[in-house]
């Protein structure tokens, strides 16, 4: 006798649980997996677009414009720039590299101050003038037909309170001896001594008995006759003393002093004086200065362009003094003021020395 099996749906329920739990298990770890590989793909994707330090430097260049060779010599010129249309439309806009000499020519041009022009100057006359240096590296280029001499013993103005060692063949430049002539009516006037001699006055360079200066045809080599006959040099002592505290009135300064012989080149010792003008003489020997430091100073603190123009006052007059570089193109323009009188010396370096007198 058969008999119906039972249908046992406790035991069908639990085994469909278990079947849909294993299903989601299933689905979840095929989706981590799949998720995994997404990563490592985008990992490789990212480490194969970062640039190498080489691709770096090579980019750089590109956009810096075809007329740079490197990186490093990358600048602002040289940067690309963006123009746009003023409609702000994308589509109008371009790319264009600065071009570098362009860039330079835009700096503003420099303006004179007010009160001055600029006037146009030979070449050549930065050897002339009353302020030219000569020592032993800058000798002097010029001839006797530059230097507007006249000899000593025939000047209209010479006093008789002074002798002249060769009277033949002694010059001076003009201006030079006109000052030297009131110097000595001066000195006479107040020592009543008669003892100092013009011994010489302007040589050819490598003339016995010339020094540097003497091819300028502005220095005055002196030195005493006594009374006995002899003949010495000229100290800084009474009565003599008078020409040391004064010749700077009259535009004069002791070229080589004995303690600048280091600067100067000479040994000094000898009495040397150089007509350099009023002002330079008087400031040098307020300063003690000799030429050369004089000279270097102006040029250091009172250069037209870059620096201050140097205000100096004696008892009569006052004065503007500055330096002028020579401009290295050759197209030499002095910058002087538009009003009162002035004058222009060249230094026989690399520019020029002006002197204005102002009220």
């Amino acid at each position: 006798m058969s008999s119906k099996r039972r249908i046992r749906w406790d035991r069908i329920t639990v085994a469909a649980v278990v079947l849909v739990i294993l299903i989601f298990l299933l689905g979840s770890c095929m989706q981590r997996c799949s998720d995994k590989g997404n990563d490592d793909d985008l990992i490789t994707a990212q480490q194969d677009s970062i640039p190498t330090e080489e691709q770096l430097e090579t980019d750089d260049t590109a956009s810096a414009g075809t007329s740079t060779q490197n990186g490093a010599d990358a600048t602002l010129a040289n940067v690309p720039v963006i123009i746009t249309d003023p409609d702000d439309n994308p589509a109008n806009q371009t790319t264009t590299t600065t071009d570098p000499a362009a860039a330079e020519s835009s700096e503003p041009a420099y303006v004179l101050p007010a009160g001055y022009e600029e006037i146009a100057i030979e070449p050549s006359a930065m050897r002339k003038g009353t302020l030219v240096l000569v020592n032993q590296s800058h000798p002097s280029l010029l001839t006797a037909e530059d230097l507007d001499l006249e000899q000593v013993y025939y000047a209209k103005d010479k006093p008789d309170t002074y002798e002249i060692s060769y009277p033949g063949h002694t010059s001076l430049n003009t201006t030079a001896l006109a000052k030297f002539n009131r110097l000595m009516k001066a000195y006479y006037a107040a020592t009543n001594n008669t003892e100092i001699m013009f011994n010489y006055g302007y040589l050819e360079s490598g003339k016995e008995k010339s020094n540097p200066e003497s091819a300028t045809g502005l220095d005055v080599q002196i030195h005493l006759k006594k009374e006995d006959g002899s003949y010495d040099f000229v100290s800084n002592v009474s009565p003599y003393s008078w020409l040391f505290d004064h010749m700077a009135s009259y535009g004069f300064t002791l070229r080589y002093p004995t303690d600048k012989a280091e600067i100067t080149g000479e040994r000094g010792g000898y009495t040397a004086l150089r007509y350099v003008g009023v002002p330079h003489a008087a400031y040098m020997a307020d300063n003690n200065l000799c030429l050369e430091e004089y000279l270097d100073m102006l040029r250091g603190s009172h250069n037209f362009y870059t620096g201050t123009v140097l205000r100096y006052s004696t008892s009569e007059l006052n004065y503007l003094i500055y330096y002028v570089p020579a401009d290295e193109s050759g197209d030499l323009k002095v910058p002087v003021p538009t009003a009162g009188s002035y004058e222009i010396s060249g230094n026989n370096t690399d520019g020029f020395i002006v002197t204005a007198i102002v009220s």
